[in-house]
């Protein structure tokens, strides 16, 4: 069943969640606050009691840094420490762990972009009808397309494409590798942060499709959402959708495509 709070409406943003059509409980955190300019999903592993604890430590460690003043990077850092303090505090879970994927917005109109895992970033651009990926995936088929042994397309359907390769919560002394990438916003754009129970069952150009037309957040979610369910939803299904401000920088740089995956016309 979805599960949409205040805390998850606002403005500019709307998150949805759902625990999807087989698994019996929903380890997805998601936040979107548009006081804060802080937006977040983050999808927890390691059982319903292990997973669902991870991902509601990261956001809540993650918002309540951030209102202290941290940067947004030093955050999800400090969350991994959070979601390790607990392991080591609870033997019970001491497999759990989280991806992430969180966008915080500054004063100056830029929006910074920090995962680990393989929860996603895109932005729609409105004007061009175009979907574009921010963010790789932290998983050994997102590896393979860092290094040129798989396409995009192949690692869609690569039987290891849900094996992580870095998470919150990783053990062992090595930190996870944090992606991160910061540019202005574009008049129209609108952000989609998601865990992989949307992108595991809409394509790109499927999400795209679902873009198209009807400006309203909240229409939108209910339809990327819909459109998971009806594809399966093997996992939770959890997004947040963030409208560019309405004042953007005219001079402002345009966001940055380094991975190479796109959904055009």
């Amino acid at each position: 069943m979805s599960s949409v709070s205040p805390a998850t409406q606002g403005t500019r943003s709307v998150g949805i969640t759902d625990v999807g059509r087989v698994r019996g409980e929903n380890q997805d955190a998601i936040l979107a606050d548009d006081q804060l300019c802080l937006w977040l999903v983050a999808d927890g592993m390691g059982g319903h009691a292990g997973g669902a604890r991870a991902s509601t430590i990261a956001r809540d460690t993650v918002r309540n840094q951030v209102e202290s003043g941290a940067e947004l990077g030093d955050a999800v850092m400090a969350a991994h420490y959070a979601v390790r303090a607990e392991q080591r505090d609870h033997p019970d879970v001491g497999d759990m762990g989280t991806t992430i994927v969180a966008a915080l917005e500054g004063d100056s109109g830029d929006c910074e972009i920090c995962w680990v895992g393989d929860s996603r970033a895109y932005c729609y651009s409105r004007e061009h009808d175009l979907l574009e990926m921010l963010t790789d995936d932290h998983n050994v088929a997102g590896m393979l397309v860092a290094s040129g042994a798989l396409s995009p397309s192949e690692a869609a359907r690569h039987p290891q494409r849900h094996v992580l390769t870095d998470c919150l919560g990783l053990a062992g002394e090595e930190e996870p590798r944090l992606g991160r990438l910061s540019r202005q916003w574009r008049t129209g754009d609108v952000l989609i942060l998601c865990s992989d129970g949307l992108s595991g069952e809409l394509s790109d150009d499927e999400i795209r499709t679902v873009m198209q037309g009807d400006p309203d957040l909240q229409e939108v979610a209910d339809r990327l959402l819909a459109g998971a369910l009806a594809a399966g939803a093997h996992d939770n299904v959890s997004l947040v959708l963030v409208n560019a401000p309405a004042q953007v920088p005219r001079t402002g740089a345009r966001w940055p495509w380094p991975f190479g995956r796109r959904a055009g016309r």
